[in-house]
């Protein structure tokens, strides 16, 4: 198997790999610069020299304190007074020098100087000629490349060892962070790895304030959850297994009761009827609620009319309830968005709820975008006003909160958001639409 490279060596390979490529590219940048600046500082000291030859009566020499290692060629009224000594330079070799001023500009009469380059003898010359009386006499001053060259080599070895020295501390900076970064992913790995061993018992969060530290932020939320869920789902199998077991049990002893003689027929049939409604009850709320998932498929969405939904579950309930009145305030032509299965679902759980609670009266209000449905009974405990119905949470009469589960994750589902409000008198529960979701 391949070994992967570290996270840490990866940085390393990549800095120094950008910061290798941009010291190539900015040596070549540099040579070209500083070539250019040498060639134009080499000219103005041959001007120089040859100003201060032309003028004087001064050993050339001797007035090399610029450290150029100049030569000079002077000719005043066509009568040569010196040569190229230092160079070995012959006659047509300045001649050479005239031949190509003369032709690539024009020589006034005036006084005249003239910065040029020319190859003699495979070497590169740069020289300055100072003139006047249209080349009868001048002065020309010259020197190699040697000087352009080792001007070069130079600075750009200054710059570059410069640059490597910065090249080395950066990378060790970078070595340094990254090794770092590692260890801080690496510790956080291995906390994720460990919390199904120590049952998402062990909380670790990272000191730094950056992209690692929200992430390991948002592990112990993961893990609070995980561990909130833990203890819902233990919670949920209790409350589960008890309701289901009252229900069968009433049914057995009712049966077993019947067998033996000791009740009647007919009460122990009605007895054991109503309890397999109850139980019939659980189980289809506990199918309503598995099979929410397999309702997210927005395709099958349409535009339900709420009002006729609203009549026909209080049509099945006004004659189960005789001591509490249904009063409707609803609007014709309302429409919310879904699958009508569920909304009868919706709708038939909060009423269902609202009757275990409920005095003497049920009030449904509907609106544009808003469902109400009051009911005058006793307030919800805190912990359920305006927050998360979680499944099979017991509430104040015992009954867990399954019902609520499956309409809070439903309207959810469609872009509405379930609310539960103590009113001065009694409860309501509204579905709004949610305005953050259009």
């Amino acid at each position: 198997m391949k070994k992967n490279i570290s996270i840490s060596s990866q940085l390393l390979i990549i800095n120094f790999a950008l910061l290798l490529i941009a010291e190539l590219a900015f040596s070549v940048a540099m040579i070209i610069y500083i070539s250019n600046i040498s060639i134009t500082e080499t000219y103005d000291k041959l001007m120089t020299y040859g100003l201060l030859s032309n003028h004087e009566d001064l050993d050339l020499d001797k007035l090399d304190y610029l450290g150029l290692g100049v030569d000079s060629y002077k000719c005043i009224d066509g009568n040569i007074e010196s040569n190229f000594d230092d160079y070995n330079l012959s006659k047509g070799d300045m001649d050479l020098i005239i031949e190509k001023v003369t032709k690539e500009k024009e020589i006034n009469k005036e006084e005249y100087i003239i910065n040029d380059r020319i190859m003699l003898r495979n070497n590169t010359y740069y020289f300055s000629l100072n003139t006047k009386d249209d080349l009868k006499s001048y002065v020309i001053v010259l020197t190699s490349s040697d000087y352009v060259r080792n001007n070069v080599k130079r600075i750009v070895l200054s710059v570059n060892l410069i640059f490597l020295s910065v090249i080395l501390i950066t990378v060790f900076i970078i070595y340094i962070w990254s090794s770092n970064l590692s260890k801080r992913l690496r510790r956080l790995q291995k906390h994720i790895i460990s919390l199904p061993k120590n049952e998402y018992r062990e909380k670790y969060l990272d000191i730094y304030d950056d992209e690692i530290g929200e992430l390991s932020l948002s592990v112990e939320r993961m893990r609070k959850e995980i561990c909130e869920n833990e203890r819902i789902k233990t919670e949920m199998l209790h409350n589960l297994s008890h309701d289901f077991k009252t229900p069968i049990s009433v049914i057995k002893s009712y049966t077993e009761a019947m067998q033996d003689g000791v009740e009647d027929v007919g009460v122990a049939t009605d007895k054991i009827l109503e309890q397999s409604d109850i139980l019939k009850k659980k189980v289809n709320r506990l199918i309503q609620y598995n099979k929410l998932e397999y309702f997210d498929d927005e395709t099958l969405f349409e535009k339900v009319n709420i009002k006729e939904v609203i009549n026909d579950i209080v049509e099945n309930y006004k004659y189960q309830l005789d001591n509490i009145e249904f009063v409707l305030d609803v609007d014709d032509n309302i429409y919310f968005r879904g699958i009508k299965e569920n909304w009868y679902i919706i709708i038939d759980n909060i009423i269902d709820n609202a009757k275990r609670y409920a005095k003497t009266q049920i009030k449904i209000i509907l609106k544009p975008k808003r469902l109400r449905i009051y009911n005058d009974g006793e307030h919800l405990d805190e912990k359920f006003v305006n927050s998360e119905f979680k499944p099979y949470e017991k509430g104040s009469k015992g009954q867990f909160g399954l019902g609520m589960s499956i309409v809070q994750k439903t309207v959810n589902s469609y872009g509405m958001n379930l609310y539960a409000v103590n009113e001065e008198v009694g409860v309501s529960f509204i579905i709004q639409e949610d305005i953050d979701n259009k």
